[in-house]
């Protein structure tokens, strides 16, 4: 072999030499990328898990929301008429409302640390402290939702007493009606169903203060005691007309007609629904926990409207 042959096939030899080095350097690298390309792959796959999760989350809040809703309506008019069914529907699901509450807590804690996105992060965030303001809201609401029911119960046994004075006062308008014609046996028989009528109104009355001592409806009864008072002198009136004795007649009527005029100014000073002395009592009982509760609505809110901000901006 001459030395140029001898030099060419050594050169061949070299060449192929850098080409097999050139393609396992080609062939590390794929591998490299295709791990990059893998890892994150992994990463956005796992992220969109945790976003997932929140989702999750955030129906589970949704989900509860509708007892709290009730609560938050009972709170706001405990006295309304269809309070009294939700106060059922509300008691019979709060313990329910509660593991919806606590399972959206841990999901939403458990993606709050591993969110790598912030703008998701804090959605989760802020998910945890939405959560919290509703838990505190079911603490202090429950609280309201079982106080207001007697306070209700209160209320219409308030309005029933009431009912019963205007009941009397019609009777005692038919009495007068029947003494301005004259026929005093009459008048008399009206006056004391009057009179009885405001006794059962006035016995209603003093077991409303003793069942519910923190509405002061001595207002109430001292009226009632007044007008009662009233009854007893129109009767002696009547019962002198029959005897014939026009003096004694005409100083019990006087009498019955100062009484009723006292009776007059002291119903001036009533509300004109006596069920609110009622009401009001309850919401001066009650004054600092509605206080605090409305603090959790206000921090819910709060939270919530992070949560709707981010949600229209995804269009989720």
């Amino acid at each position: 072999m001459s030395i140029e042959q001898e030099i060419a096939r050594r050169k061949a030899r070299r060449r192929k030499g850098r080409i097999a080095a050139v393609s396992v350097v080609v062939a590390a690298s794929l591998i490299i990328v295709s791990v990059g390309v893998w890892a994150w792959h992994c990463q956005v796959t796992e992220q969109q898990g945790y976003e997932s999760e929140l989702m999750d989350a955030l129906r589970l809040v949704s989900e509860a929301d509708e007892n709290i809703l009730q609560i938050d309506a009972i709170v706001d008019d405990p006295f309304a008429t269809e309070s009294e069914g939700k106060r059922q529907d509300v008691l019979s699901s709060v313990e329910q409302t509660k593991q919806l509450l606590v399972d959206a807590d841990g999901s939403a804690r458990n993606v709050s640390e591993k969110l790598s996105d912030p703008s998701v992060r804090e959605v989760a965030n802020q998910t945890v402290i939405s959560i919290t303001a509703r838990q505190g809201m079911i603490t202090q609401g429950m609280q309201l939702v079982e106080t207001s029911e007697d306070a209700e119960e209160a209320a219409k046994e308030c309005d029933a007493a009431w009912q019963l004075v205007l009941d009397a006062d019609a009777q005692v308008r038919e009495a007068t009606k029947l003494a301005g014609r004259n026929e005093v046996d009459a008048s008399k028989e009206c006056t004391l169903e009057a009179k009885e009528t405001f006794s059962k109104s006035l016995d209603q009355l003093r077991a409303l203060q003793a069942d519910y001592p923190t509405a002061d409806v001595s207002p109430l009864i001292e009226y009632v005691e007044k007008r009662i008072e009233a009854m007893d002198l129109a009767v002696q009136s009547d019962e002198a007309l029959t005897v014939k004795n026009k003096d004694e007649a005409i100083a019990r009527n006087d009498a019955y007609n100062a009484a009723e005029e006292e009776a007059a100014t002291m119903a001036a000073a009533l509300p004109s629904d006596p069920k609110q002395l009622v009401k009001d009592a309850y919401f001066a009982t009650w004054a600092e926990v509605i206080r605090n509760y409305a603090g959790q609505r206000a921090a819910a809110g709060t939270s919530d409207a992070v949560i709707r901000d981010y949600l229209g901006a995804q269009g989720k």
